[in-house]
């Protein structure tokens, strides 16, 4: 099948003319999990709960048996199922047994003895006509017999973004500087010349830091036109680690956004919850900040409620969510 490029998989999306059979691959896990969301989309939101399916490649109820039984589930409501195999890169390019090599005389043997592909190959030599699977992988091994088959029957789409997953070699370090000068052009701002070399400097060809730096700094320096050298150096978090549990509160306290935003991408980059860092925010304003600053509570527990809404929900990024809480609730300081 051709490949598309982003561009032309929106265009599809945007008519509604998906295929049976996608794949998208990259380390761009940002705009990977946006194309997701604009793809489950096309289906009207009430019939959502019926028509969409999220499964996990390895994981229960994501075998290779499970995704072709799922994907052959005629729609209940509407006309059209998604199907999104999210992970896919443990089918698509999954870790080697050394050992297991050493027994087994080739790589595909090795393969078929670890997991048993034939039911979804045989899916995806004659796919659902109501059915759109999406397999969603951060690289491909087209080595691999079963990878083959995906690349071959599917339309796939590459989001590299400063990487190549498909072993096309490494693209110019210039595309970290473009892509940047490019999203905060369309934020409608202006980069200085050394910020903005700092900042794609900073995310060391990884695009999901980048597009993480790329988000705090638009965040914190909402309100102007223009973006220095000094705010790339506030919300810069390279080599730092959560040495306080509290710090995120205490910059708030304190009123320092760009501080709070460091405290934030720390604890999230260790893995802390977003809920957990929510409930510890919640208990602040009502036991701490309702005696220092009573004028504040009502508006942080609107900021609050608000965030954990939209966490309950799946109404946006969790880290966006976050990110956009701590900033409201420091500026509400001033």
């Amino acid at each position: 099948m051709p490949s598309l490029d982003p561009g032309a998989l929106r265009k599809l999306i945007t008519a509604r003319r998906l295929g049976s059979l996608h794949l998208l691959v990259g380390e761009d896990v940002r705009l990977v999990e946006q194309t997701v969301d604009e793809i489950e989309a096309t289906i009207d939101a009430a019939d959502r709960p019926f028509a969409v399916d999220r499964l996990f490649a390895g994981d229960s109820g994501g075998s290779p048996i499970d995704i072709a039984a799922a994907a052959r589930v005629f729609p209940m409501l509407g006309e059209r199922r998604i199907v999104v195999v999210l992970r896919a890169e443990r089918f698509l390019k999954p870790k080697r047994s050394v050992k297991a090599a050493e027994m087994i005389e080739t790589v595909e043997e090795a393969e078929e003895a670890a997991i048993e592909f034939g039911p979804l190959e045989d899916y995806l030599a004659s796919p659902a006509p109501f059915t759109t699977l999406v397999f969603v992988a951060t690289a491909v091994d087209r080595t691999r017999r079963f990878s083959k088959r995906v690349v071959e029957k599917a339309q796939v789409t590459e989001f590299a973004g400063l990487t190549s997953p498909m072993g096309m070699g490494r693209r110019d370090a210039r595309a970290a500087v473009t892509l940047a000068q490019d999203q905060i052009a369309r934020a409608g701002r202006t980069i200085d010349q050394p910020a903005l070399q700092l900042l794609a400097d900073r995310a060391g060809g990884d695009i999901t830091k980048l597009r993480g730096d790329l988000d705090r700094l638009l965040l914190y320096t909402e309100g102007q036109d223009r973006i220095s050298r000094s705010d790339v150096d506030e919300i810069a978090v390279a080599g730092l680690s959560v040495e306080d549990e509290w710090g995120v509160v205490n910059a708030i306290a304190d009123g320092d956004a760009a501080r709070a935003l460091r405290e934030t991408a720390v604890r999230l980059e260790r893995g802390d919850s977003v809920h957990m860092m929510v409930g510890q925010l919640r208990w602040w304003v009502s036991s701490k900040l309702s005696q220092m600053r009573p004028d504040r509570v009502k508006p942080a527990l609107e900021a609050l409620l608000r965030t954990d809404l939209a966490l309950k929900s799946s109404g946006g990024d969790e880290r966006v969510l976050m990110e956009r809480l701590v900033v409201d609730l420091a500026r509400q300081k001033n």
